[in-house]
């Protein structure tokens, strides 16, 4: 009895995962709308440098230029003007489809993956048998993680709904709780990084140097850039507590939070608090 229970949540996660990678298609009709929505996926082969080359090629000084009669950045509302109209609709069921899907990917993940650590099996068994029973989960269970980012990045840009109080409740499940990343400090440093994109210095999320000028910058700065894939381990938790370069998501200091009203701490506070009550959950229950 025991051996079924735990395979009826691998069984659900192999499933989610097949369904991910394997070319598929199918139609999700939203009745609030008059679209279909195909929902497909398909893995694509890996570019070769030679069409890397071809799609994002070197640049000069020549090719920096605006092509226009004033030479000005075109407005917001004249890029809109440029889309089909029904790039800006909202579809609400058809994102709360994908919501439900990857959530259930992580659960069954997740789920699997605690079955096999509190199990006497795992306790029993030398450490390097435990890196390979957990490590396949932990790569299945961080995907499907992934997936939830993905809906909860779509919440913080009000694209999953009209609703703010259903991007919120989105947003707070699929960032402050399975990604354990606050998810209104979070949508307010990507607000600000997008409104700065590829910035110099009003950039948030990424520190920015021109390549030209590398040599001029500090020993430890390089350093940092040259290491940068070594510290994938530490880059998240940098990033979220030491603040860099935005300012803390979890401890409110830094310049994100100039001049913000206490108001807005408060209601950022309340992601916090899911955050670290998930943690010290998932900490309690695994380990």
């Amino acid at each position: 009895m025991k051996i079924t229970k735990s395979l009826v949540p691998f069984t659900i996660a192999l499933s989610s995962t097949c369904s991910a990678f394997l070319p598929s298609s199918s139609n999700f009709h939203s009745p609030n709308t008059r679209f279909s929505t195909a929902v497909k996926s398909t893995v694509l082969p890996i570019p070769t440098k030679d069409v890397l080359k071809k799609m994002q090629p070197e640049l000069d000084e020549n090719d920096l230029y605006l092509d226009g009669p004033n030479n000005e950045v075109p407005k917001a509302g004249e890029v809109m003007k440029m889309l089909p109209a029904e790039t800006w609709n909202v579809d609400t069921p058809t994102s709360l489809f994908y919501f439900g899907i990857d959530f259930l990917a992580v659960a069954a993940t997740m789920g699997f993956l605690n079955t096999v650590v509190t199990s006497e099996l795992y306790h029993s068994s030398p450490i390097f048998l435990q890196g390979m029973m957990a490590a396949p989960l932990q790569v299945m269970a961080g995907f499907a993680m992934w997936c939830m980012w993905c809906i909860g990045h779509d919440a913080g840009h009000s694209v999953v709904s009209k609703s703010k109080q259903v991007n919120r409740i989105v947003g707070e499940i699929a960032h402050s709780m399975i990604c354990l990343t606050p998810f209104k400090p979070w949508a307010k440093s990507h607000r600000k990084h997008h409104l700065g994109h590829n910035h110099l210095t009003r950039d948030y999320s990424h520190q920015w140097f021109i390549r030209e000028e590398s040599d001029s910058l500090h020993p430890l700065i390089k350093l940092s850039h040259k290491t940068r894939n070594l510290q994938l381990p530490i880059l998240y938790f940098v990033y979220l507590f030491l603040g860099v370069p935005d300012g803390g998501h979890v401890l409110f200091y830094g310049r994100m939070w100039e001049g913000e009203s206490n108001k807005e701490k408060i209601n950022s506070l309340a992601s916090v608090g899911v955050s670290v009550a998930t943690a010290a959950t998932l900490w309690y229950n695994m380990g």
